[in-house]
């Protein structure tokens, strides 16, 4: 009885010391994977861009509805790399080796957040501009699943830096004034 007690507060102590350098290496690992992610969505969000610039300001029905289609590709990609994010960054990763930062440094919770802060900025400034341009008629179909999917990443996410959830739900607030209350009202966030 005595030996399982033992054993049972030995294995206790392990966990609590091993914690901290789990922790810090699934945030340098999540921190590499955020910054691939926000490559691939630099290059869509490019694509956006492009596409919407071709169009009039003010477009008639039929050049939203004709923008709306030839953006779906690129939403589409960006929502499925959200969503294969997610399921990648939500498995904890106990044994990876610690990313090299190029600074020489490594990634903490503050780093995370700062590569999390710039994935969020490069989307949601991308939308607040096919909004402008197209109308928010038009992008609806394409925006929900866009953005339940980041919804999803960033509650995977907010296990690992507490309170993200709320900076960047300020952080869209900001930048898509109240319109930010009516996305995030469609996918309960």
């Amino acid at each position: 009885m005595k030996a399982g007690i033992f054993f049972s507060f030995f294995a206790l102590a392990a966990s609590a010391f091993a914690t901290p350098i789990i922790a810090e290496r699934q945030i340098e690992s999540q921190a590499d994977q955020i910054d691939q992610l926000t490559a691939l969505v630099r290059q869509h969000t490019a694509n956006m861009n492009a596409t919407a610039a071709l169009y009039p300001d003010n477009p008639t029905l039929a050049q939203q509805t004709d923008a709306a289609n030839k953006l779906k590709p690129d939403f589409d990609a960006v929502t499925d790399a959200l969503k294969t994010a997610t399921a990648t960054l939500s498995k904890r990763e106990f044994w990876t080796e610690p990313v090299a930062r190029t600074d020489g440094g490594s990634c903490d919770k503050d780093c995370l957040t700062l590569k999390i802060k710039i994935l969020v900025y490069e989307i949601t400034c991308t939308l607040k501009f096919l909004i402008i341009k197209l109308g928010l008629g038009c992008l609806i179909p394409l925006l929900t699943p866009l953005l339940i999917a980041l919804s999803g990443l960033l509650k995977c996410l907010d296990k690992v830096v507490a309170g993200l959830l709320f900076l960047v739900g300020g952080l869209l607030h900001s930048l898509l004034g109240g319109l930010a209350g009516g996305l995030l009202g469609l996918i309960g966030f």
